[in-house]
């Protein structure tokens, strides 16, 4: 779904539901902001045709938080396309490259012995991948920040759904992409979901903050697009 002449909401179903992973383009730089679970890599290569591109061609992937939905095809896309740049929050480049065990796969870790049979089979899926979940991040990002791209993209720290999460506000079309860190309820744009959030206070405060820009569209990476 095209939303400006350069983002395009990308539509990969699969995994018991739907993600909306965002495409930008313009100035010689073809970006993605998220990259769907592991084994998705083929149908973000499709969707990303279906919009007119090459998934060769992409030169960033900005990643907006640590967990697996959002970083699964990064592997995969770095060996199609080797030179690809990867941008994440400072506070969350430690998880996503191995450092430290994301935040969820470690609670789950401590309280193992207590899981139902079906989230231990999980925990030991993630446990499996994290040696191929190991992203090194060519650029930490901070609050605050403006890429260069697309008329300016501001880095939004929005804490909460994890501690280093963010979102991307788009200065020319007013767009915000927002992660996990905001939602579509009713037709309004709310906070993170409170079960697969670490801190439900600062993602709400994370909501408050990002309600202060003048945002024309949220694209939401498990509700999609929500015209403002």
């Amino acid at each position: 779904m095209k939303i400006t002449d350069n983002i395009a909401m990308l539509e990969i179903a699969g995994n018991g539901g739907v993600i909306y992973p965002t495409l930008i383009w313009g100035d010689g730089h073809l970006i993605l902001a998220d990259a769907g679970f592991p084994g998705q890599t083929e149908l973000i290569k499709q969707a990303i045709a279906d919009a007119g591109f090459n998934a060769r061609d992409l030169t960033e992937i900005i990643i907006t938080h640590q967990d697996m939905d959002h970083v699964g095809c990064v592997p995969d896309l770095l060996k199609l396309a080797p030179k690809i740049k990867i941008l994440t929050h400072i506070d969350e480049a430690p998880y996503i490259d191995g450092r430290k065990t994301p935040i969820k796969l470690a609670a789950m870790i401590d309280n193992y012995d207590n899981l139902p049979d079906d989230r231990k089979a999980w925990c030991d899926k993630m446990i499996a991948a994290l040696p191929n979940w190991r992203i090194i991040t060519n650029q930490e990002l901070t609050d605050g920040e403006i890429l260069p791209y697309c008329g300016g993209i501001e880095i939004v720290h929005t804490p909460g759904h994890t501690p280093g999460h963010i979102c991307l506000y788009f200065r020319e079309s007013k767009i915000i992409v927002g992660g996990d860190a905001l939602n579509i309820t009713n037709g309004q744009m709310s906070g993170p979901n409170p079960q697969h959030t670490y801190d439900m206070l600062l993602g709400l405060k994370s909501l408050e903050k990002a309600k202060k820009f003048d945002i024309s569209g949220l694209i939401s990476y498990h509700c999609g697009f929500l015209k403002m």
